[in-house]
């Protein structure tokens, strides 16, 4: 522990608003795991459920099918149930409920990615920033008492590396995790799509 706060003072006052982006990193990492966990749903296993409890025109068995959906959970399933709700309307209706539910979806697949955007941008600044302060502390050292006391100086060069060397992990970790998950949203949507469009065939008797 006293290693880690010899690390962050010796890193310069930068580190501080660099501590607050990491713990704010994790704490959005963590959530989107959480989040995007719940929302993957076995879109197949779903949809082979519905087509055995769901028989096009019989209403109990559209209740029975909706509450398969409504216990599978995700974006999927609760799609999957507005459209059961309005299996009795015609092909346009289900197909627009479906998008607006789909619309109602994806932000919360999308919540949070524009901050780890941010945190991105913004981490390699601060350190950068740190940067700046430390060499300005070392030129002042060495404009104060020449290179006859070398500690100062390398101190202020040592303050820019540290400050640098974390802004840019931050935002090399922060870059995997946003790519990661803006993957696993993208793939999330597109399964809404597909098993929307399996499901209006089904329930409009396209296919059987």
């Amino acid at each position: 522990m006293s290693a880690v706060l010899t690390f962050i003072k010796n890193g310069g006052v930068m580190m501080y608003p660099l501590i607050i982006c990491s713990i704010a990193l994790i704490a959005i990492v963590l959530e989107r795991f959480i989040s995007l966990r719940k929302a993957s749903v076995d879109g197949d296993a779903l949809l082979e459920a519905v087509r055995s409890a769901y028989k096009p025109g019989v209403t109990a068995s559209s209740d029975e099918a909706t509450a398969i959906c409504m216990k599978a959970g995700g974006p999927v399933g609760r799609m999957f149930a507005r459209g059961l709700k309005n299996a009795s309307r015609s092909a346009d209706a289900i197909e627009m409920a479906l998008e607006q539910e789909a619309a109602n979806e994806q932000p919360a697949l999308e919540a949070n990615l524009p901050v780890l955007k941010t945190i991105i941008n913004i981490a390699p600044l601060l350190g950068l920033l740190g940067t700046i302060a430390g060499m300005i502390t070392s030129f002042r050292a060495a404009s104060q008492t020449g290179l006859s006391n070398p500690t100062q100086v390398l101190g202020g060069i040592s303050e820019a590396l540290i400050s640098t060397a974390t802004g840019i992990s931050l935002a090399v970790l922060g870059f995997i995790f946003y790519n990661y998950f803006a993957n696993v949203s993208k793939k999330l949507i597109e399964d809404m799509e597909y098993y929307g469009a399996e499901l209006v065939n089904y329930l409009t008797g396209r296919i059987d």
